[in-house]
């Protein structure tokens, strides 16, 4: 990783040209329909699974780069007023999905969709660090998850197509994107910016692959793109692995780096339930819960977990409180019980993921497990952060 990159990425982090006050919000209702898709898994499947990847993934990826795209730039948001109209407009989506609406709460998703990409697309002048072409991949992806959802309203593609282009293609480039910047600049190591522009590419690859295969529909297509998608997870792997083993100074990893740990280690097993999925079809109605399981509960969530619980509190504190004397950092977030908690969301996680496996009350017990996780998430980070705030206002 060039220098230069290495220092916009602690830039974004740590310094922050531009303070997004939209993110928070994002990604507050991100956590929030986790916890819905939770509630409704077993009652209505189809809405949770909107509310899961529209509702908390989506919604994370856009709340996130409206934060991180800015500072990448050295540059305020252009149109900086418009997140608030996507917000809505995401809000208005999601209701319309519950009132069963969905071609029109798909074209209501599409539009915000638009929105969010101009004032994206149009901040960014320098194109060439790695972790904006991931973002700006996951962009393109977003939008066309969007596309496909509203054909799949219409019968015109299958869902399914919707799904993994917003996982394999927004989801997957954001995450490895901005950990190729986060992750390096947490364990002051360094990347290696070539194989980080092969990976891109490869990546870009793999998912187009993949989602012209779920298209078609041809069995050994999709069992050869369920291959590379996997080697190229592999491949990212291989990356951050070779960052953390740079480290000199043999210390306990930052909190948010091991909930992107535990994430990763999730990453290769819920992709090879997907391709056994692609070998054998019939497996799907059994392995399919475990498949979003491991990589929606599982690798989504926990990197979403680290990437908040380092974002937001820097959000505040450089919003309002950089510039006063006794104020840091670590006031709007409760670090002293973060380590406790990653130990214990991992057993938690762990724990639902075994339940969820035998039939009910187990899965209903899992769901609720999952719901005490994540409200223990909240305490920690955004009821910490909003008490200090009302705290330190006074």
């Amino acid at each position: 990783m060039p220098i230069v990159e290495f220092l916009v990425s602690e830039h974004i982090i740590t310094f922050m040209y531009y303070v997004s006050k939209i993110t928070p919000l994002f990604l507050f209702k991100a956590l929030i329909f986790l916890g819905l898709s939770l509630a409704l898994r077993h009652t209505d499947w189809l809405l949770s699974i909107v509310f899961l990847l529209y509702g908390f993934i989506a919604s994370t990826l856009i709340g996130a780069m409206y934060q991180i795209v800015p500072n990448s730039q050295s540059r305020k948001l252009y149109f900086p007023k418009l997140p608030y109209l996507v917000f809505v407009l995401n809000i208005i989506s999601l209701v319309l999905f519950s009132l069963n609406k969905g071609a029109l709460a798909s074209g209501v998703l599409l539009l915000s969709y638009i929105l969010f990409s101009a004032s994206i697309f149009l901040t960014i002048k320098n194109w060439k660090p790695i972790t904006v072409r991931f973002l700006s991949a996951s962009v393109v992806f977003l939008n066309l998850s969007t596309i496909f959802l509203l054909l799949s309203q219409l019968n015109l593609v299958p869902f399914r197509l919707a799904v993994h282009t917003l996982t394999l293609g927004a989801m997957l480039n954001a995450v490895y994107g901005v950990e190729l910047a986060w992750i390096p600049m947490l364990t002051m190591t360094t990347l290696n910016f070539k194989k980080a522009l092969n990976l891109f590419y490869a990546k870009q690859f793999s998912t187009l692959f993949i989602l012209v295969s779920f298209y078609i529909t041809t069995h050994n297509l999709l069992i050869f793109a369920s291959i590379v998608e996997f080697a190229v997870a592999l491949f990212y792997l291989s990356q951050i692995y070779s960052i953390l083993k740079q480290r000199r100074i043999k210390t306990t990893f930052p909190i948010p780096v091991r909930f992107f740990i535990f994430a990763l280690l999730l990453l290769p097993f819920g992709l090879f339930v997907g391709f056994l999925m692609s070998i054998f079809p019939e497996w799907t109605p059994a392995l399919l819960e475990l498949h979003y399981n491991l990589l929606i509960y599982g690798f989504t969530a926990f990197t979403i977990f680290g990437g908040i619980a380092h974002l937001l509190p820097r959000i505040i504190y450089n919003w309002k409180f950089s510039e006063r004397q006794g104020v840091s950092i670590g006031d709007f977030i409760d670090e002293p019980s973060l380590p406790t908690f990653f130990k214990l969301s991992v057993s938690l996680y762990l724990t639902y993921l075994v339940l969820d496996l035998l039939p009910d009350p187990a899965g209903l017990i899992s769901s609720f497990i999952y719901i005490v996780l994540l409200l223990y998430f909240f305490k920690l980070t955004f009821f910490k952060a909003l008490s200090a705030f009302l705290y330190l206002r006074r």
